[in-house]
């Protein structure tokens, strides 16, 4: 799952994953209909596990998820190593500012071009596949509460996309906010929102 629309995407700010950027307004009404969503596909109180970035905009849309599913939402298990691209010392910066200074940042298919101290795809594949062995094999259902960069990577990992060309990593689709991918059996479909994504981190 992709977070809801924060203050940042709508003024198009590269966020950082330490400053808490909270919802917009269509953010609380992207993250209520995903709960929705995800209630009609797996029912009142799922036994999943839930996993969040421990990112600001992804616990405020896991709270409202939770809310929707009738799952506790201290029970998830949050971890960094879910958080979303870190564009080093662009974060905070606007994209017209940066863009200003060292050209495109937004690549074809809504990809954002690392910034020269942050970090880069393969990076995030090794930290998201890291993430994936300490699950293990456990069984059962698991919902994830993520970004847009990485959750396309973790996506490419699970499903089996090819290794970008310029990227070195799998990296799956752009979705926009408040979209649900399911990945079951190395297969991915779009549960919930649209393939037509935003390039916003």
């Amino acid at each position: 799952m992709r977070h809801g629309e924060t203050v940042y995407n709508a003024t198009r700010t590269l966020q950082s994953n330490s400053i808490h950027t909270p919802l917009t307004r269509l953010g609380f009404e992207q993250a209520v209909a995903m709960g929705q969503a995800l209630r009609h596909h797996l029912g009142e109180r799922p036994q999943v596990t839930l996993h969040v970035s421990d990112t600001g905009r992804a616990l405020q849309t896991a709270a409202l998820v939770c809310e929707e599913l009738g799952l506790d939402w201290f029970a998830a298990q949050r971890t960094m190593d879910l958080k979303e691209i870190d564009m080093g010392s662009w974060c905070l910066r606007s994209y017209d500012a940066v863009e200003a200074e060292h050209g495109p940042i937004t690549l074809a298919d809504h990809l954002l071009r690392p910034a020269p101290d942050g970090e880069d795809y393969p990076a995030i594949a090794e930290r998201l596949k890291r993430w994936i062995d300490l699950l293990g094999d456990g069984g059962g259902d698991h919902v994830v509460v993520m970004h847009g960069i990485s959750s396309r990577v973790l996506r490419g990992l699970m499903a089996g996309y090819p290794q970008h060309p310029e990227h070195g990593a799998p990296i799956a689709p752009s979705l926009v906010q408040g979209s649900i991918a399911l990945v079951e059996n190395g297969v991915e479909t779009v549960l919930f929102g649209s393939e037509r994504g935003t390039e916003h981190a």
